[in-house]
Order: structure tokens, then C-alpha cells, then sequence
């Protein structure tokens, strides 16, 4: 037993004892390591420990002297005087011929070494390196845990930097010598690293011998392909192999000349694609780490290799490889360079020599071949590495290529006149200009060069790329289904304009292509090259403010005026209809750029509504629909830009109408004339959810004062207005800025004691239209908003008393909704009427987390669970409260929503159902429901309760209630078997047929993959409890493996696939 007075003596002899167990070698090493450290000195243990250290049994020997390492390790702050150090580490050097006790040794001198380094001198530091190279056993010969402690002794050496003028030399042969034939994984690595540090350390000390010398030792492990068992537990991979030892190959400049050339024969003679990837990436990085001067004789040789894996390749993975080494070598021979000469000369026999044998290469073959394909890579992979790169590749292909590309039209030409149109021209054409649009997208878009490369040949490249492009449209239009040439020309075009971080077009020429662009985009019968032109218009008005004046002056005016005068189009062949439809589509992806945002939404509603920029009105357009849904999906694209937003509410100009005044009062006034002359327009009916998606859009994004803006003047209609059919098809609307109100409540605070009894009222009533209907539901949300959002007053406190209480009035006041609610003889209509509004309420007042309403609401509800007439409806309203609405009550529209909202309902339901009191299904379905969106945090103490209602609910078949608890039982079946699966394994009987029969017949694809889910989870399970049930799962699966949807089928067959295994 360990003491902390024990005495030295018998401890001493307690570990040196071999007979002794390890618990009591352990106890007795703890007793020894106390009393040092509390007043016993190293030389009184050396004194006890005299006759072990020359005992003639090799254990005693070897336990004595570890004995003496274990002290020195484990009390790193022990007090050494220099005279001691000395004759310590002159102990342990001689003890190394001592092989019992070599391991001891090597750990008492690493411990020295770490601990007590300034008091050891440099001449004893050799002294310990020539008596470790020169053990009985030589190192290679030891075994793994004494190599590696003998590299670990190097390394310490190496970081003390100790070492005198001849200990460099001595410590890199002697650790050559050791590291000569390692195998083991966890030593190879520490030798790499070492070799690299050593290279690194004493560069000076390396000469042409040496350096050979490393690379002799060190290729051998060319090229690594280690791969660890599984569940090492050393965590060696083989990349940090890889790694430790390309640093070798680079540590030193002499390493250049061995190392190249013997990746370069390796490379040439592999077929094995992990090697060669492996070779050409450490090609990459010895030429980005070796000084040019080392590699001028090997750059052509490089080039010739690497150039030779990008057109030949087994497979991609390979010519990836090599065209990344390309790619990285380029980069590193271009200039600016610390070494100018040496890198014009490294320039030319790399970059100059793999762009001439491309250029040989491609003039040899068709533009289609694989090998003009692959030799295009090459110079595009030149190009984009510098501005010197883009430039020489430029000058030195260009004129070939447009010379391709001009061969090619000659031979399309030629081809049709003669009645044979199929060739294989279109195909050469199609990649000449692949190869182009490649080069132009090497134009460095972050570096503005004084002379760009591409400045030169613009306008060569410009007049070819516009010229393909009319000749792919008039020439291959009729013979070819492929419309690819006529793409890349518009692609080329815009790069010209984009990725040049300056100009490089002169205002005609960008005139010129916009309006090219534009025609395009109207005439084009190709879908795909309609869009192309869109998205170079797009991009070009994004790019700059200058870029976008051009295109809003060039292109929108064309585009109005189809939107103006729609008409069919006979050079695309479509009808009026798509044609009008394509134009909008467009302006809707121009207007990401603000400006072009201002110039579209109003003047497009204007033409819509059929009133001039003056105001006079005029017909409305017959597209109306249309174009203010597209201007409504503008700004929901723009919502994020509040800039945008707000200019849809405040008027920059105060002689023009806003966007949001101008349509809704053309709205408000042509559907109540509709209503006045008694005369139905659907297309006045149709303006009003665009238009609200609109005042959403601002009440949601926009700046306050926008939205205060907005919310006082909608109201101020809707309150001057009568109550009238045109009212209630207007009520959209106002629910709109009424749902996102809650920012802007305080406007409207006087408002609210009239426009709340007004939607109180217009909720309760009976809808008998589709009409009355809608005005009845943004009647309901617009309360729940108001509600969650008002300040909690006394209008407020009203408000709620007046919803939830049961009491009728004395006087003459409406009836408070809960009353309604639970009179049975109302009708059940106007019953239901109230339940929908108290519902609405109790959701806004939940979300708010108010503390004296939301337990009244919740026991009201709960007692309406146990009605016959009502329960089913309160069950299916209990949704509407857990759920998230998408248009209103979210963070989005300035909700106040607690953060534990979800908890507390929980915490108010849970405990009526363990009640256990005049339970039913009903109530069961309220609290699964509340179950399934609580955190799961909170449900974990009461998982036990929780799990038997999942259960009883997936087995439920019988509608409405296997509807609505399909989805929430197994959120919270998943949920309880991640926690708890021992729990689950009780209920096996019951889970297997309630989630065969979910996987089947649950509405939704979602919960039906869910189920098959569970049931690969349960495969999962101990074998003795689920084997029972394989034949019955394997049958269930019948139904989701006929499933209609394929996600359903292919979990099925997953899980089948499981359970068959079994």
C-alpha cells in the first residue's frame, strides 16, 4: 500500500524485485518517487541502489536502472548539479552496452536531456551519440519500441541544439544508419520527420555525399501506398506518410537532382493510378519548393511527363492530377521571379515547350479529338496561372484557333450547299470556340494589369465570336439540334464585358452586344440561348453602374414595348402568350440590380393598371394579371435590399404616385365600381393577392417608416370604407400589413379600438362564400397578430376577458367567444366560428408566453376535448397552435415569440393526460401533438409515459385520428429509441405492426420513409428479440416496395435487405 512514510529501503527493493507483481512494482515506484521529492536526495537512491546496479541477474540490473529513469521522468524539477548531470549521463552512456538495461537507459538519458539540458555540455552530447551508433546491437536490429525511443533520443538531441561542430555529421550518418530499413509504421513516420528536421537544422553540413546518402535512405519509400487496419489505434495515416516524406525530398537543394529524375522513371513505368496521382502531385510540390536553379535540366523532362498524363490518362482521376501539376509548375516558372534569368530559362523549357507541343498536337488532329480536347485543357491550364501565361498563350494560339474556327464554317458552308449537312464540322466549330471561351475565362477578374492580355486580340476575338454566333444561327439552325456554338459565343461575349476588372470594350462595342443581347432574348426560338442572353444582360447591368445605364437604356425600352404591344413572335414560334411570359421572366432576373429595379416596378404597374406617368387613366391592359404578378415576384426577389423596398411605400419624387399607393388604390377603386355597377371583373379580383404580396414584402423587410407609412394609410381606407362584398374581397389586403404590424403597432394605437371589434365580428361570422371565406380568415390571422403584438394594457386585458370568458354580458355587448363556444344551444356553425377564433387567440397569446391567459385558454380547451360535437374540431385545432404559419405569427412578421413557449405548453398539458380522468382519444391526439414539438430536452424525464401514447398512436387506423397523429407518433417514436432503445424493446409486439402499417398507408411521403427508418433502426437491435418478427417485416414490406413514390421504394428495399440478412 502506497504511504507517504514508507521507508526507501524496502521500497527500493520492492521494485528491483522481478518476482514482484506490477500493482506492487507500481506501489512501491510511488513510495521511492514521494520520498525524492520530499527530502531524499538522487545520490542517497544511487547509494541504496549500488549492489542492484551490478547485480549480476540481468533483471535486477535492468529494473535498477529503471528504477533510476522513472525518477528522472516523472519529478522533471529535481535539483541537479552539473557534477551529478555529468556523471549521470556518463553512466548511462556506458550502461548502453548493457542490453537488458538499454531501455532504461535510453529513457533515463531522454529524460536528462528534456530536463536538465543546460547543464550538459556539447562534448557530452557527442559523447552520447557515438556510444547509441555504436551499441552492441546495432539499431536496426532492436525491436520497435527501442528503435522508436532511440529516434526520440535524436530528436531531443536535434531540438537542444547542442551539438558541436562534428556533432551535425555524426547525428545525421548515425541516424541514417538506424533508420536504414525501417518498416514499422509508427517509427517510419518519427524517421521522416526526423530526416526533414535534420535537413532543415544543419543545411550547412550537407554536402553532394550526404545528400545522396538521405536520398538513398529515404527513396526506397517511393511512392507510399500504407493503408491502416481498421480502428488503428495510433491514428497513422497515410497521408501524413506522404507528407513526412516529401519534406525529406525537399529539405534540402542538393536533393533536387535525385529526387526528380527518380519520380520521373517511377511515373513513366506505374500503371497504378493512386501511384501515378501520388507521383504527379509530389512532382507539384518538389517544384514549388526547390530553387529554379536546381531544376533547369529537369523543367523539359517535367513538362514532357506531365504533358504526356494530361492527353493520355487512364482516367480522370489521373488527368485531373496531371493538369493540377501543370497548373501549379506554371505558376511557379511565371514572373515576377527573385531569380529573373533563371526563370526566363525555366520559363522556356516548361511553359514555352508544353504550349508548342500543344499547339503541334492540335494542328495534327481534328478540333473534336480527344487529343486537341485534352491539349486545349493544357493551354487553358498555362493561361490562368499568370498574366505573362494568358498573354503568350494568347499570341501564340489565337490565330490558329480563329483559324479553326473559320475552316469550320467554310466546311459547314460547303457541306449544306451540297445537300450533306450531316458533317462533323459543326462538332470541330463547337470546339475551336470551347477552346476560346476557355482562354477568356483565364482573364484574371481580382488583378487590374496596366496592360491587360487580352487588350490585343479583343477585337479579333470579339468580331469572331459575333460572327460565329449569326453563322450558328442562320447555318446550323436547321441541320443542327444543338445549340451549344451559338451558347459559347454568348458566354465569350460576356466575359469579354465581365472579367476584366477594367474596360477592355470601347461604348460602341458594349452598345453593340447589348443590344444583341436584347434581340436574343425577343427572337431566339432556343430556350436555352434565350437564357443564355439573359444572364450575360444580368450579369453585365450587376457588374458596374456605367454597364447598367447601358442596359437599362438599350434593353428596357425594347422589353416595355413587348410587354406594351404583346404580340406572337414568328421567329421563335411562340404564341403571344409565351412570348409576353418570357419577357417578364426576364425583366423579373434584371431587376436584381437596384437600378434596374427602379426603372421596372413602377412604370410595368402604370402599363398594367392603365394609367400614365401623369396620372390620367386609361384602359386597363389586358395582361394586368400578369404584369403585376411580376412586378409582386420583383420585389419579393428584392426584399432583402430595404433600399428597394422602402422605394415601393416613400416617394423619391413628389410628383410621382409610389409604387404600393398607385396599385392599390387603382385596386380598391376598380373592384368597388366592379361591385357598384354590379358587374363582375375577375381580372380586378385577380390584382389583389399580388398586390398584398406586395405590402407583406414591405411590412416584413422594409424600414420602419415605411412600414408605419404603409400600415396607416391601408387602414385609413379600410376604416372610411362600409361594410360590403367589395370590402370582404378586399380584406387580403389589410390582413397583409396587419400580419406584420407588430414593428408598427404603436402608429395605429388609436385604430385599435375600432378595427378590433370590427375583425372580432367579421371572424364570428358564417362564411357561405369563397369570398366571405378568405375575408374571414385574414380576419382571424390579422386578430392572432394583433393580439400576440399589442401592448399588454388594459385594451389588451380586454380584449382577451372578452374572448375567454365564459360569462354571458348584463348589458347589451356581444357575447364573449368562449360563451358562443360553449353554448350548446348556439348553432354549430356559429360555434364552430368561435372556436376557430379562439384558437387563433390562444395561439398568438401561447407564442407570447402570457402568463395569466395561457392556462386559462388551455383548461377551456381541454374541458372542449371531452364534447361530443366539438372535440374532433378542438383535436384538428390543436395543429393550427403547434404548427408554424407561413405568412404570419413568425419572426419575420415582428412576432414576440418566447423562447420557451413550446416548454410551457408542455409542462400545462402533460399533466391533464397523466390524470388519467375521462381520457379519450381526442385528448390523446391533443398531447401527442404538443409532444412532438417540444424539445427533446424536456421530454426525456417522462419518456416512460410518453412511449406507451406513441405506441397506442402508431397502431391508430381509424380516421381522422390516424391522420393526424401518423407524422407526430414517430417524431416521438424516434425520438424515445434514440434515447432509450432498452424502453422500446418492451414494445416490440405493438411497434413492428403500428410502423409497418405507417410505412404504408401515411399521407406523406416524408413520415412513410420515416417509418422504414425505424424499422432499419430496429435491425439494428439485439438478434434474439427481433428475429421473431423478420417474416412479419419482411411480408409488411410489400406495400412500401409497390409504393407510388421511388424515395419510398428505395428505403424499402434497404430495409428489406436489412431484415433479410438477419
Amino acid at each position: 500500500m502506497f504511504s507517504l512514510d514508507a521507508p526507501l529501503q524496502p521500497a527500493v527493493e520492492g521494485f528491483v524485485d522481478p518476482e514482484n507483481g506490477e500493482s506492487q512494482h507500481s506501489t512501491h515506484l510511488n513510495n521511492v518517487i514521494m520520498q525524492i521529492h520530499r527530502n531524499t536526495s538522487i545520490q542517497d537512491l544511487i547509494t541504496l541502489l549500488g549492489p542492484q546496479l551490478t547485480h549480476v541477474q540481468d533483471k535486477r540490473r535492468s529494473r535498477a536502472t529503471l528504477l533510476l529513469a522513472e525518477v528522472l521522468t516523472r519529478l522533471p524539477e529535481l535539483k541537479l548539479t552539473p557534477e551529478t548531470t555529468h556523471l549521470l549521463l556518463f553512466f548511462f552512456v556506458e550502461r548502453l552496452s548493457d542490453t537488458p538495461s538499454l531501455g532504461p537507459c535510453l529513457k533515463a538519458l531522454s529524460a536528462l536531456l528534456l530536463f536538465h539540458a543546460a547543464a550538459v555540455p556539447a562534448a557530452d552530447i557527442l559523447l552520447l551519440l557515438e556510444s547509441l551508433f555504436s551499441l552492441p546491437s546495432p539499431i536496426p536490429t532492436l525491436g520497435q519500441a527501442m528503435r522508436k525511443q532511440c529516434f526520440e533520443l535524436m530528436s531531443i538531441v536535434l531540438r537542444l541544439n547542442v551539438v558541436d561542430a562534428h556533432g551535425p555529421r555524426v547525428l545525421m550518418e548515425g541516424f541514417l544508419a538506424a533508420m536504414d530499413g525501417e518498416k514499422d509504421p509508427r517509427n517510419l513516420l518519427l524517421c521522416l520527420q526526423l530526416a526533414s528536421s535534420l535537413l532543415a537544422a544543419f543545411p550547412s553540413h550537407v554536402d553532394r555525399d550526404l545528400a545522396l546518402l538521405f536520398f538513398n535512405i529515404t527513396s526506397c519509400y517511393f511512392p507510399i501506398t500504407f493503408k491502416p487496419p481498421p480502428n488503428d489505434p495510433y491514428g497513422i495515416t497515410s497521408a501524413q506518410l506522404v507528407a513526412a516524406l516529401r519534406n525529406v525530398f525537399v529539405g534540402h537543394d542538393l536533393m533536387a537532382k535525385h529526387v526528380v529524375p527518380m519520380v520521373l522513371d517511377k511515373l513513366s513505368r506505374t500503371t497504378v493510378t493512386d501511384m501515378t496521382i501520388d507521383m504527379l502531385d509530389t512532382l507539384a510540390f518538389c517544384c514549388t519548393k526547390y530553387p529554379l536553379n536546381r531544376l533547369l535540366t529537369q523543367f523539359q523532362p517535367v513538362a514532357t511527363a506531365v504533358y504526356h498524363h494530361v492527353l493520355h490518362g487512364d482516367n480522370q482521376g489521373v488527368i485531373a492530377a496531371a493538369t493540377a501539376t501543370l497548373r501549379t509548375i506554371a505558376k511557379v516558372v511565371s514572373p515576377p521571379s527573385s531569380l529573373p534569368g533563371m526563370q526566363a530559362l525555366a520559363w522556356n523549357k516548361f511553359v514555352v515547350h508544353v504550349v508548342q507541343t500543344a499547339l503541334r498536337d492540335m494542328q495534327d488532329q481534328a478540333m473534336d479529338s480527344m487529343v486537341s480536347l485534352r491539349a486545349a485543357t493544357v493551354l487553358t491550364g498555362v493561361a490562368a496561372q499568370s498574366a505573362a501565361g494568358l498573354a503568350f498563350v494568347l499570341e501564340s494560339s489565337l490565330p490558329f484557333l480563329l483559324s479553326r474556327v473559320e475552316a469550320a464554317k467554310t466546311a459547314i458552308t460547303s457541306s449544306c450547299s451540297s445537300s450533306c449537312c450531316s458533317t462533323p464540322s459543326s462538332s470541330q466549330l463547337e470546339a475551336a470556340l470551347a477552346c476560346i471561351v476557355g482562354l477568356l475565362d483565364c482573364i484574371d477578374v481580382d488583378v487590374d494589369h496596366v496592360t491587360p492580355p487580352i487588350l490585343a486580340h479583343v477585337e479579333s476575338i470579339l468580331t469572331a465570336l459575333v460572327e460565329s454566333f449569326h453563322f450558328a444561327s442562320t447555318q446550323l439552325a436547321a441541320t443542327s439540334t444543338s445549340s451549344r456554338p451559338q451558347r459559347l459565343c454568348l458566354q465569350g461575349l460576356a466575359k469579354i464585358v465581365l472579367r476584366p476588372p477594367s474596360p477592355v470594350l470601347h461604348e460602341p462595342s458594349v452598345h453593340s452586344l447589348v443590344d444583341l443581347w436584347t434581340t436574343i432574348v425577343l427572337t431566339h426560338p432556343a430556350a436555352d440561348v434565350r437564357a443564355e442572353a439573359t444572364a450575360a444582360l444580368k450579369s453585365t447591368a450587376i457588374k458596374s453602374t456605367v454597364l447598367a445605364h447601358y442596359v437599362r437604356a438599350r434593353c428596357l425600352p425594347p422589353l416595355m414595348q413587348v410587354v406594351e404591344f404583346p404580340q406572337a413572335c414568328a421567329s421563335s414560334q411562340r404564341s403571344v402568350d409565351d412570348a409576353h411570359k418570357d419577357v417578364l421572366a426576364v425583366m423579373l432576373e434584371l431587376s436584381t440590380e437596384p437600378s434596374m429595379f427602379m426603372a421596372l416596378v413602377l412604370p410595368m404597374s402604370q402599363l398594367a393598371l392603365g394609367v400614365t406617368s401623369h396620372g390620367a387613366a386609361l384602359h386597363m391592359h389586358p395582361y394586368a394579371k400578369d404584369i403585376v404578378a411580376a412586378v409582386a415576384s420583383i420585389v419579393r426577389q428584392n426584399q432583402s435590399n430595404v433600399q428597394c423596398v422602402d422605394a415601393c411605400v416613400l416617394p423619391t419624387d413628389s410628383t410621382i404616385t409610389p409604387l404600393v399607393q398607385l396599385l392599390v388604390d387603382s385596386v380598391v377603386h376598380n373592384v368597388r365600381q366592379q361591385h357598384d355597377v354590379s358587374v363582375g371583373d375577375a381580372v380586378s379580383a385577380a390584382l389583389v393577392p399580388p398586390t398584398a404580396t406586395i405590402l407583406g414584402v414591405v411590412m416584413q423587410h422594409g424600414s420602419s417608416q415605411a412600414q408605419e407609412t404603409l400600415l396607416q394609410y391601408v387602414l385609413s381606407l379600410f376604416l372610411a370604407a362600409h361594410a360590403s362584398e367589395a370590402a370582404l374581397q378586399l380584406m387580403p389586403l389589410l390582413g397583409a400589413v396587419l400580419y406584420s404590424s407588430g414593428a408598427a403597432l404603436a402608429t395605429i394605437a388609436p385604430s385599435l379600438p375600432t378595427l378590433v371589434p370590427l375583425l372580432l365580428e367579421l371572424a364570428q361570422g358564417v362564411a357561405t362564400s369563397a369570398v366571405q371565406h378568405a375575408a374571414r380568415t385574414c380576419a382571424l390571422k390579422s386578430i392572432a397578430s394583433l393580439f400576440n403584438a399589442m401592448p399588454d394594457d388594459a385594451l389588451l386585458q380586454h380584449y382577451l376577458d372578452h374572448v375567454t370568458s365564459n360569462k354571458r354580458p348584463t348589458d347589451q355587448q356581444a357575447d364573449p367567444v368562449a360563451a358562443v363556444v360553449h353554448d350548446a344551444d348556439q348553432p354549430i356553425d356559429r360555434r364552430l366560428s368561435a372556436l376557430q377564433l379562439y384558437l387563433h387567440v390562444t395561439k398568438a397569446i401561447v407564442l407570447r408566453g402570457h402568463a395569466t391567459y395561457v392556462p386559462i385558454v388551455f383548461n377551456f380547451l381541454w374541458a372542449l376535448l371531452s364534447v361530443d360535437e366539438l372535440k374532433i374540431h378542438v383535436a384538428q385545432g390543436f395543429h393550427l397552435i403547434v404548427q408554424d404559419f407561413p405568412d404570419v405569427l413568425g419572426s419575420v412578421n415582428h412576432a414576440i415569440i418566447s423562447p420557451v413557449h413550446r416548454q410551457r405548453s408542455f409542462s400545462l398539458l402533460f399533466p391533464l393526460l397523466s390524470s388519467k380522468e375521462g381520457m379519450n382519444m381526442e385528448k390523446r391526439v391533443v398531447t401527442l401533438l404538443v409532444v412532438a414539438h417540444t424539445p427533446h430536452a424536456i421530454l426525456l424525464p417522462h419518456v416512460h409515459d410518453i412511449l406507451p401514447l406513441a405506441v397506442d398512436a402508431l397502431n391508430q387506423k381509424e380516421q381522422p385520428y390516424a391522420a393526424l397523429v401518423g407524422h407526430p407518433a414517430l417524431v416521438t417514436f424516434e425520438m424515445c429509441f434514440e434515447h432509450d432503445p432498452q424502453l422500446v424493446y418492451g414494445y416490440l409486439n405493438q411497434v413492428f405492426p403500428g410502423l409497418l402499417w405507417q410505412a404504408e398507408h401515411c399521407v406523406a411521403v416524408k413520415d412513410r420513409v420515416a417509418a422504414l427508418a425505424c424499422l432499419s433502426g430496429l435491425a439494428k437491435s439485439k438478434y434474439e428479440l427481433i428475429h421473431p418478427h423478420k417474416e412479419r417485416v419482411i411480408k409488411g414490406l410489400l406495400g412500401p416496395l409497390d409504393d407510388r413514390k421511388r424515395t419510398v421504394r428505395q428505403a424499402a428495399v434497404k430495409v428489406r435487405n436489412e431484415w433479410s440478412i438477419l
